[in-house]
């Protein structure tokens, strides 16, 4: 970093938009009013068939003051591509994501920028707020624990989501997303970033509040396509941390992540266990580890194992 911005680093904020025409306005607003004067804003519009580029053309134009790019995809590319595209442009210190579709507290950058400032740190975490129709939840961190041990923290959107997170820029940039896998394209960067044994800092203070949506009313498509995506990511960083020795070390973590890549196959269909059975096979042995999983599934995950034929 130039010394002259060591003290007041430029922060890039990337911001995929795709059919988020109700909320767009909100998000940007937001992000235009934050007390942190050093940002850029880079909007990636994904080829949106609503009104969701005309609404944010809208929130710019009376934000003329702050440094903002709209980059309009050619065609539909799908959100890792859109952010790997922000990325790519950015001219940060640091990189902050955040979803068309969420908001901000006005104060977030400039305490986060504060924060890594502070602790000399590689990536700040924040808390959150869930926000649904009927409520908003604060969704915390103790103080004490390791938010960054792969191996012992649950492989959850509150441990590995983009949006509550500030990055040093060159790790986001060294560790882009897959193209086209869009769903765990979050984990895929986190935990290469992690196992890198970069300095995380926790400000235990919520700022973004992220809209929940009811999974229940996906598709099967839908469900079929997450799960496709989780086998693409659990290949990939399989891959990845073998060809950094760190295989070993993170044995933990990447069973774990093996296992859970593999779940929606019986949601998908009860008829593919003996897929599941299957696929990543030297994970089911540590079924009853992985804490995160209601014990009920656990059990009917072991049985299932040790009943099915190959």
């Amino acid at each position: 970093m130039d010394k002259n911005t060591a003290n007041n680093p430029l922060v890039s904020i990337i911001v995929p938009v795709y059919n988020t025409h109700k909320y767009i306005k909100k998000c940007a607003i937001s992000l235009f009013e934050q007390t942190y004067d050093r940002i850029e804003y880079i909007f990636v519009n994904d080829k949106s068939t609503d009104c969701s580029y005309t609404n944010l053309l809208e929130a710019v134009s009376k934000n003329q003051h702050r440094i903002c790019r709209i980059i309009d995809n050619e065609k539909n590319m799908g959100s890792s591509s859109s952010r790997n595209i922000g990325v790519t442009k950015a001219k940060g210190d640091f990189i902050c994501f955040c979803d068309s579709d969420d908001w901000v507290e006005p104060t977030m950058i400039e305490e986060m920028v504060n924060k890594a400032l502070a602790e000399n740190a590689d990536v700040v975490v924040t808390p959150f707020y869930t926000n649904t129709f009927y409520e908003e939840k604060e969704v915390l961190f103790s103080d004490d624990e390791d938010i960054s041990d792969l191996n012992n923290i649950p492989i959850s959107f509150q441990y590995f989501s983009l949006w509550n997170k500030m990055f040093k820029s060159n790790l986001v940039k060294e560790n882009l997303s897959v193209d086209n896998a869009n769903y765990w394209e979050d984990l895929s960067i986190i935990s290469r970033i992690y196992a890198l044994q970069v300095k995380v800092v926790l400000l235990n203070k919520p700022f973004y509040h992220y809209r929940k949506y009811e999974y229940h009313s996906l598709t099967s498509s839908s469900h079929e396509r997450q799960l496709e995506d989780r086998l693409i990511y659990a290949n990939y960083l399989t891959q990845w941390f073998e060809e950094r020795k760190l295989t070993e070390r993170y044995a933990q973590f990447l069973n774990h992540l093996k296992f859970m890549s593999k779940i929606k196959m019986l949601r998908t269909s009860p008829r593919q266990f003996k897929r599941w059975k299957n696929t990543f096979p030297e994970s089911n042995k540590y079924i009853m580890t992985y804490q995160d999983i209601p014990l009920k599934y656990r059990i009917l995950f072991y049985l299932a194992d040790k009943l099915i034929l190959k």
